[in-house]
């Protein structure tokens, strides 16, 4: 499925949203504007502001506070990324330089300051407590999630539901706060904006789960390379569910080398193809599935519109796409 096929309800909407967003961007008197261009230009699928607007319209028209909301986090979520890639060390994203690639790492995490000042400013303006603490408690998911994985990643820890707080905090808190701040923006009631906020956290976590499932495949133009995730020492879904289930002696084998963390290319690609023999890549897409099945009974009590079939093709998207 193409991008295109979800967007289509709200194209003016995504529209409009991108001007202010490179507005957001553009500092024209500052000394640093060719770095802040280079960010902008690396635009994206852009899914964080396609919830938020799908989600508003799912409650109503589309407001200015739609796409200022929308702003904010899309600036947010710039930010961690650009921070992001400092952690990892990542030179690519989605096949293009990182802003550490680019520049380096002092210059990176600058910058990331500097455009998450943008939307803490952009926050206090909107002179709203609710959007303050949504954004205040997104902040704290991530560095949470963040931390969590980082710590899990040193002491062996391979068990799903710790997985599922990771990456419940590390992304699927994001597309939640996107939900339910397109809810706020258009005056949704207490129980919608609460749905909505649970669509989004679902689509958080189909989203990660594709993505960890890229690192068990050859996918050389989306910036990631096979078994990255692995080496970095984070167990995902996949490998948890092959470990978990596989005989004791293949799964002692596989064991013994996260333990010792050695994870040379030979090694990589037996966790690999581990994770493939016993059914985990299999799992994770499941696990996708059953999500999908949720979130669309949680959507049943919004009337059927074109949004609202975009809404669920955003969901086939994010768990058919290729990158």
């Amino acid at each position: 499925m193409e991008i295109q096929t979800v967007t289509q309800p709200v194209q003016k909407e995504l529209e409009a949203f991108n001007e202010l967003y490179m507005k957001a961007l553009n500092r024209s008197v500052n000394h640093f504007q060719f770095m802040l261009d280079f960010v902008s230009e690396k635009k994206g699928k852009r899914i964080r502001p396609l919830v938020l607007i799908l989600s508003a319209k799912l409650c109503g028209g589309i407001t200015q506070k739609t796409l200022d909301y929308a702003v904010i986090l899309e600036l947010l979520h710039t930010a961690t990324l650009i921070h992001d890639d400092v952690v990892d060390n990542t030179p690519e994203r989605r096949g293009q330089p990182s802003v550490m690639a680019k520049y380096d790492n002092r210059t990176a995490v600058l910058l990331g300051d500097y455009i998450l000042s943008q939307a803490i400013v952009r926050g206090v303006d909107t002179e709203n407590q609710t959007i303050l603490r949504i954004m205040a408690n997104l902040a704290q998911n991530l560095a949470e999630g963040e931390l969590t994985q980082l710590i899990s990643s040193s002491e062996l820890i391979v068990d799903e539901e710790c997985y599922f707080e990771i990456i419940r905090k590390k992304t699927a808190v994001l597309l939640s706060s996107c939900s339910e701040m397109g809810a706020l923006s258009v005056g949704a009631d207490a129980e919608r904006t609460e749905t909505l906020r649970s669509v989004g956290t679902n689509l958080g976590l189909c989203f990660q789960i594709k993505d960890d499932v890229f690192d068990y495949f050859e996918q050389g133009d989306i910036g990631k390379p096979t078994g990255n995730d692995i080496r970095e020492g984070k167990i995902t879904l996949p490998l948890i569910y092959a470990l978990k289930n596989a005989p004791d002696e293949p799964s002692g084998r596989m064991t013994e080398i996260l333990r010792n963390r050695d994870f040379s290319q030979e090694n990589v690609k037996r966790l690999i193809d581990f994770a493939k023999e016993y059914k985990g890549i299999e799992y994770a897409r499941l696990k996708m599935q059953e999500i999908k099945e949720k979130t669309i009974g949680l959507l049943r009590c919004f009337p059927d519109t074109p949004t609202k079939t975009a809404m669920i093709n955003l969901i086939d998207y994010i768990i058919e796409r290729e990158k």
